[in-house]
C-alpha cells in the first residue's frame, strides 16, 4: 500500500476546513512532527487509523475509542478521506461520522457492490494488514517497543512472530494441538467404549445363562402348581360327572312316565267319546234303526251306568292330567338343574384341558432353550453390541493413525521445526543490521541475537551484563535493534509510511544525531515517509520535511519550509 495523500476535517481538534497532507510516493522522506503537546500531533496519526480501519486506539490507555469521541466537540461531525495505491489499482477511500459515511473508489469507480461491513473487508485487503499489526509496527511509539535485550524469552517469540508473521506457524500449531488434544480424547472415548461394550457383552450373557436357570426352575414351579390345580379339582370333576350321569337317568325316567300317562290319557279320551255317544244315542228317546223306544227301565239303567262310567272316566282324566302336569314341573326343574350342572362340568372339563395345554406349552417350552422371547432379545442386543464394538475399534484405528500424522506435523511446526529454520534466516539480516546501525550510532559494543533472540552484548570481546548499562546506552541499544527490524518488516511489507513517537526521551545530542542519520538512510533506502514525532522544531538539515501542527482554537497542519 503507497499511500499519497490524507485529507481530514473536524476529527477531534481539527476544525470545519478540510486540510490535506500529502505524501511523497516515489522517494522516502524524513519527516519532523512537531507541536507543542495537545495541538493535535497524536490525533493525525490517529487520522490515519480511523480512515483505514474505522477504529482508533488511544495511545495513552490503549484502549479502543468511542467513535462519537472523534468528531470535533464543537461542529459535532467528522470526514476523513485517504488515497492510496494497492497492486494496479487506485484507491480513494471516505469514512465519516454524523452522518455515517464510507465510500471506496476502485480505479475511479465506487464500490456499490457490498455492504458496509464487505466494503470494510475489501480495504482490509487492499491494506495488507490488520489494524493490530498497523498499530505495532507502523503507528508505533519507541517507548512501547519495550527494552528488547530485557525482555524474556516468551517476550520476545510474542514480539517476533508478530513482526514476521510467524503467527501463522503458532496459529496452525495451537489447531494442531487442538486437534491432537481432541483425537487423544476421542481414542480414550472409543477405547473406553469399546471395553464398556466388552464387559455389557459378559454381563448379557452372564445374565442370559442366569435367566435361562432362572426360567427353568419358573416353568418347572409354574408346571407343578398347574399340575396341583388339576389334582385340586379332579374331585368335583368327578363329582359333578356322576350328577350329570344320575340327572340324564332321572331325565329319561320321568320321560317314560309322561309317555305313560300320555298313553292312559288317550285311552281315557277315547273311552269318554265312546260313552258319551252311548249317552247321547239313549238320550234320543229311540233306536234310529229299529226305532225301539229307550224308555223302559233297562234302558234307564244303562243309562245310569253310562253316566256313571263317564263321571269316573271324566275323574280318571283329571287325575292323569295332574299327573303329567306334575312330570313336566318335576322334567322343567331337573332340567334347570341339569343346565346349571351341565354348564358347572363343561367349565371345569374346559378348566382341566386348558391346564393341560399350559403344561403342554410350558413342557415345549422347557426343552427349548431358545423359546424365551426375552433370550432372543439379548441375543439381539449381543449382536448390536458386538457391531458397535466393532465399528468403535475401527474408528479407534483410524483416530491412533491420525496420532501419527499429527505428531509428525507437531515436530514440523514446534519451535524446533519449520519456525526454527525461519528464524534461521531472520537473524542474519538482523544481526547484519544491527551491526550496522551500531557502528552508525558510534556505540562501542558488538550486538548479536542468538537463536531465541536473546541479545548477546560484548565490549572488546568482553560480554557485558544488560543490567550494567546505562538508560541512554539501552535506549540507544533498542533501537538499533528496532531499525534492524524495522528494516527486515520493510522487506516483507511494502507501505510508504511509518511513524515513531517518543524516540528521543533519554537520548543526547550526539545520539539525536545517530539516530536520525540511520532513520534518513532508511528512508531513502526503503522509500518510506518517516514521521518522527517530537515536541518541538529541530535541527531542519536532518529533515527532508517539517510539518508544524499549530493549534487556536482548531488544530491546523502547516508545512515549514527550508529558508
Amino acid at each position: 500500500m503507497i499511500i499519497s495523500e490524507i485529507t481530514l476535517k473536524n476529527f477531534k481538534s481539527y476544525g470545519n476546513n478540510e486540510q490535506t497532507l500529502t505524501l511523497n510516493t516515489k522517494n522516502g522522506e524524513l519527516i519532523l512532527l512537531a507541536g507543542s503537546n495537545g495541538n493535535g500531533k497524536s490525533s493525525l496519526i490517529e487520522s490515519f487509523e480511523y480512515v483505514l480501519y474505522n477504529c482508533v486506539k488511544s495511545g495513552k490507555t490503549k484502549k479502543w475509542a468511542n467513535l462519537s469521541s472523534l468528531p470535533n466537540r464543537i461542529n459535532g461531525e467528522l470526514l476523513t478521506k485517504i488515497k492510496f495505491t494497492s497492486g494496479e489499482t487506485e484507491v480513494l477511500v471516505e469514512r465519516g461520522y454524523n452522518p455515517a459515511v464510507l465510500k471506496l473508489i476502485e480505479n475511479g469507480v465506487p464500490n456499490e457492490r457490498a455492504g458496509k461491513s464487505n466494503l470494510n473487508d475489501t480495504i482490509e485487503k487492499y491494506i495488507g494488514f490488520d489494524v493490530e499489526t498497523f498499530k505495532s509496527f507502523i503507528s508505533m511509539s519507541v517507548n512501547h517497543f519495550k527494552n528488547f535485550i530485557s525482555l524474556s524469552n516468551e517476550e520476545k517469540q510474542i514480539l517476533l512472530d508478530k513482526l514476521f508473521n510467524l503467527e501463522v506457524i503458532n496459529l496452525l500449531n495451537s489447531i494442531l494441538k487442538d486437534l491432537n488434544k481432541s483425537n487423544k480424547n476421542l481414542i480414550l472415548k472409543h477405547e473406553t467404549e469399546i471395553t464398556t461394550l466388552e464387559q455389557s457383552i459378559n454381563s448379557i450373557k452372564q445374565s442370559i445363562q442366569k435367566s435361562l436357570e432362572k426360567e427353568q426352575e419358573d416353568i418347572q414351579g409354574e408346571i407343578q402348581s398347574l399340575k396341583n390345580l388339576m389334582e385340586s379339582q379332579k374331585g368335583k370333576y368327578t363329582e359333578l360327572k356322576e350328577k350329570v350321569e344320575k340327572i340324564k337317568s332321572k331325565d329319561l325316567e320321568l320321560k317314560e312316565q309322561i309317555d305313560k300317562e300320555r298313553e292312559g290319557y288317550s285311552t281315557i279320551q277315547n273311552e269318554l267319546k265312546n260313552i258319551q255317544k252311548s249317552i247321547d244315542l239313549y238320550n234320543c228317546g229311540q233306536c234310529p234303526t229299529c226305532q225301539t223306544p229307550f224308555d223302559g227301565e233297562h234302558f234307564v239303567n244303562l243309562l245310569e251306568t253310562l253316566i256313571e262310567r263317564k263321571k269316573t272316566s271324566e275323574t280318571i282324566k283329571i287325575e292323569i292330567e295332574t299327573n303329567i302336569n306334575s312330570l313336566r314341573e318335576k322334567q322343567k326343574k331337573l332340567q334347570t338343574i341339569s343346565d346349571d350342572t351341565t354348564k358347572a362340568f363343561n367349565d371345569i372339563t374346559w378348566l382341566l384341558k386348558s391346564y393341560k395345554q399350559q403344561i403342554d406349552k410350558l413342557q415345549l417350552k422347557s426343552s427349548n432353550e431358545k423359546s424365551s422371547n426375552s433370550i432372543e432379545e439379548f441375543q439381539k442386543t449381543i449382536e448390536d453390541l458386538i457391531l458397535k464394538q466393532s465399528k468403535s475399534q475401527e474408528t479407534s484405528d483410524l483416530f491412533k493413525e491420525k496420532e501419527i500424522y499429527y505428531k509428525e506435523l507437531s515436530k514440523i511446526f514446534s519451535d524446533e521445526g519449520v519456525k526454527k529454520s525461519i528464524i534461521s534466516g531472520i537473524i542474519k539480516p538482523i544481526n547484519v543490521f544491527i551491526s550496522e546501525n551500531i557502528k552508525h550510532m558510534g556505540l562501542p559494543f558488538q550486538v548479536e541475537l542468538d537463536e531465541t533472540f536473546t541479545a548477546n552484548i560484548k565490549q572488546f570481546g568482553v560480554n557485558v551484563e544488560h543490567d550494567s548499562l546505562s538508560t541512554g546506552e539501552t535506549r540507544k541499544l533498542n533501537i538499533s535493534i528496532l531499525i534492524a527490524y524495522l528494516k527486515l518488516i520493510r522487506t516483507k511489507r511494502n507501505i510508504n509510511i511509518l511513524f515513531l513517537d517518543e524516540i528521543f526521551s533519554s537520548i543526547d545530542l550526539e545520539g539525536i544525531e545517530a539516530i536520525l542519520f540511520l532513520l534518513k538512510q532508511f528512508a531513502e533506502s526503503y522509500n518510506i515517509n518517516i514521521f518522527v514525532v517530537h515536541h518541538a522544531v529541530m535541527n531542519r538539515e536532518y529533515f527532508d520535511r517539517i510539518i508544524q501542527i499549530d493549534k487556536n482554537v482548531f488544530s491546523e497542519i502547516r508545512e515549514i519550509t527550508h529558508e
